[in-house]
């Protein structure tokens, strides 16, 4: 198997973030091997998926709380990213395990439950109905962490990763969260014209069918360690070996031109234009 290229992990802002998923995904097949990177947000930001709408949101409140907004390049929900460590998977077209939707969330998913094995998080890979929570069909659904997916990163039987993957011509992207701590329950103040009844409501259900790392061991896994381990964890997992390298000219030139496609709400992309 060909080596797949390691991103050293990093730290930016959510249309930063967005862009470079989205250029490795576009030069994928030009590249001709897969690609892992794993990152956090500063500063903390809401994600939305490719097609959800932004008006469910209170942007002016996100503004005045410094918090970025930006649209994914893949679809699903809203996430609020915080205490957490985000993962970005790309893979050329023809890619080994890269057939089917489902044969790449399985491939992932594993590598991924290795990894968090190695930090002592009893995870598992488990496979559900369609029809689990109620997939998309409530108003609480507008968090991807109060959806349930065919195939979930579980603790406990509550949910500790919430990814979204998107197949293009020239690459498939998969990316996702995975929980250290529990800032993603904030995401229900950010909600427009919902009242303080119902935003209790929303968190109480978030916090139902989902599990942080923090609370399952009852200390912080600092992102390094995290991320350590979940590279360790691939390797090991899939049977694959890392080669660390940066991004190449042509994804680095997408990258700087698609950050304010995905922007809503950015302070770094409201000084560009300034």
């Amino acid at each position: 198997m060909q080596p797949w290229r390691w991103i050293p992990p990093g730290l930016s802002d959510g249309a930063s973030h967005m862009s470079t998923d989205a250029a490795l995904a576009e030069c994928a097949r030009t590249f001709g091997r897969p690609s892992m990177r794993l990152y956090h947000w500063v500063p903390s930001c809401i994600s939305l998926g490719h097609h959800q709408d932004s008006g469910s949101i209170d942007l002016d409140r996100c503004q005045e709380e410094g918090i970025d907004v930006v649209r994914r390049p893949t679809g699903g929900r809203a996430v609020f990213h915080a205490e957490e460590i985000t993962y970005a998977v790309i893979l050329p077209p023809g890619a080994e395990g890269g057939d089917t939707i489902r044969s790449v969330y399985r491939m992932i998913g594993t590598g991924l439950v290795c990894g968090l094995r190695k930090l002592g998080v009893p995870a598992q890979l488990e496979r559900r109905p369609l029809n689990f929570h109620t997939h998309y069909r409530s108003a609480l659904s507008v968090s991807c962490f109060s959806a349930a997916a065919r195939d979930e990163i579980v603790l406990g039987g509550r949910k500790l990763v919430g990814s979204a993957q998107r197949r293009l011509p020239n690459g498939i992207l998969q990316h996702g969260s995975i929980l250290l701590g529990d800032a993603h329950l904030r995401l229900p103040e950010f909600f427009r014209d919902v009242d303080s009844a119902g935003r209790l409501r929303m968190r109480e259900e978030i916090a139902w069918k989902t599990v942080s790392i923090r609370s399952a061991l009852n200390r912080i896994i600092p992102f390094e360690e995290g991320a350590e381990a979940l590279r360790s964890g691939m390797e090991e997992a899939l049977d694959i070996r890392f080669e660390t390298g940066g991004p190449t000219v042509a994804e680095t030139s997408l990258m700087e031109t698609g950050r304010r496609h995905y922007a809503i709400v950015s302070r770094s992309v409201i000084r560009e234009r300034d």
